[in-house]
């Protein structure tokens, strides 16, 4: 047992993540696929129902930075409670927006909530991981949430055809928010003291080798080709100094990993999908809902095969496999399959993306430096945020232009970079943990 757990109850704050995970989850998968049609009713145009979209990943992205900060000074229960309690209040104004530019306005708000949240979840997670199961427990937490992403769907579709009322999602979302308040000021413990440099410690100084160790013999051709491209484009004369120490240390990594898995979600999941599903396919409400649902079942089964298999082989093992499969869906769901056709590859690009949010997740509390890890995860969720605020914006305005099925092979051409960047993840990943493990033992008194 790692000795910074002692008299912690870790395993309690570990259950109060995946219970926050699930709720949250469900009740924003609830909403989440009567967005863009709401904003349709209320203005038709799918380029500004992707400003809807969007819009909370501008408040996200606002906050970023300033929370990360804050967390490491204040600690992540009461400033993560407070972020629920925005968000809580915004989910119930979401579903009594009169007009176009209310529902704007307090999807921005919702996405200052989500983002300070957001960023305290993920830095938790990290200050309760240890190496030997960050992929589990970070597998799991996915999965819990991904359980809420079947569930919320088809709750959501039941109370909106019950109802009658388009709204009913939005509401749900708000009570679901006020479960996890309760389960962060009940049931969690602070938990910053677990990551504390010692006072007199100096901040770690990223490293500005760029030059890889020498490949093992069990690299194959194609993954050697990746690593070797990857460490050549960054050592370049031309290339700026940041970029190589960001490379370096992982945390350009984590940038393009965080961008490209809440692109995933902001713009098929959140927009295009719903629309395609219910204005080119011509499903009912109903069958949306079991699309979106298909969607959580794959990232359910991924995301627990996907964190056992990165604790024994590495992130690559979920990230490359992820992108791939990734790209292959997006191609062929543009080819506008039946409804089985579509459910199938509902449940491969959930699975997917989750693999790849959880290699990401993985790699990110890997190379994350102790006692700055709430700046840490504040600046690479912001990666995250932009993606949402630029994403479905302007994959909007290709779909209102070239139509939805160019809209799916965009994205599937971003996440296709996503291979290589994996291959270099499994790289880099344990040369960054190994430099922070010897750091904390030269400081350990």
């Amino acid at each position: 047992m790692d000795p910074r757990f002692a008299g912690f109850p870790r395993r309690r704050v570990i259950w109060g993540q995946y219970i926050m995970s699930f709720s949250w989850s469900l009740g924003l998968w609830a909403a989440v696929p009567v967005i863009p049609i709401l904003s349709l009713q209320l203005n038709e145009n799918i380029a500004l129902a992707g400003l809807v979209v969007s819009i909370g990943g501008a408040g996200r992205f606002l906050v970023s930075y300033t929370t990360g900060p804050l967390l490491d000074r204040f600690g992540r229960r009461g400033i993560g409670a407070f972020g629920i309690f925005v968000r809580m209040v915004f989910s119930f104004l979401e579903g009594l927006s009169p007009t176009y530019l209310s529902l704007l306005a307090f999807r921005f708000g919702s996405g200052i909530g989500t983002s300070i949240w957001g960023t305290a979840h993920q830095t938790i997670t990290a200050d309760v991981s240890t190496p030997e199961d960050r992929g589990r427990i970070s597998g799991r937490k996915q999965g819990w949430a991904q359980f809420g992403a079947i569930v919320g769907p088809v709750v959501g579709g039941a109370a909106w055809a019950i109802t009658g009322d388009i709204r009913m999602p939005f509401f749900i979302n708000g009570f679901s928010k006020m479960v996890c308040l309760f389960v962060m000021i009940f049931m969690m413990v602070e938990t910053r003291q677990l990551s504390m440099r010692p006072a007199s410690a100096p901040a770690p100084v990223p490293a500005r080798e760029t030059a890889g160790p020498p490949l093992p013999r069990s690299t194959g051709y194609l993954s050697g080709f990746f690593i070797r491209v990857g460490y050549a484009a960054v050592s370049m004369g031309n290339v700026p100094s940041v970029i190589v120490s960001m490379a370096a240390t992982g945390f350009l990594y984590v940038l393009i990993g965080t961008f490209a898995v809440n692109l995933m979600r902001a713009t098929v999941q959140d927009l295009v999908l719903p629309v395609y599903v219910e204005e080119v396919l011509g499903l009912a409400e109903s069958q949306l809902g079991i699309v979106i649902a298909a969607m959580g079942i794959g990232g359910l089964l991924a995301s627990v095969a996907g964190g056992w298999a990165t604790d024994r082989w590495g992130v690559q093992t979920a990230l490359v496999p992820g992108a791939l499969i990734a790209t292959a869906g997006l191609v062929l769901t543009a080819q506008g399959p039946a409804l089985f056709g579509m459910v199938l590859l509902a449940v491969a690009l959930g699975g997917a993306a989750a693999l790849v949010m959880v290699g990401t997740q993985a790699f990110s509390i890997d190379v994350s430096p102790p006692g700055a890890r709430g700046r840490f995860f504040g600046r690479t969720q912001a990666a995250g945020h932009f993606a949402t605020f630029v994403g479905p914006f302007a994959i909007g305005g290709i779909a209102d232009i070239f139509g939805l099925g160019a809209a799916f092979y965009v994205i599937g051409a971003i996440f296709l970079i996503m291979a290589p960047v994996g291959v270099l993840m499994g790289l880099v990943g344990p040369r960054v943990r190994a430099r922070l493990a010897a750091e904390a033992a030269a400081l350990s008194p």
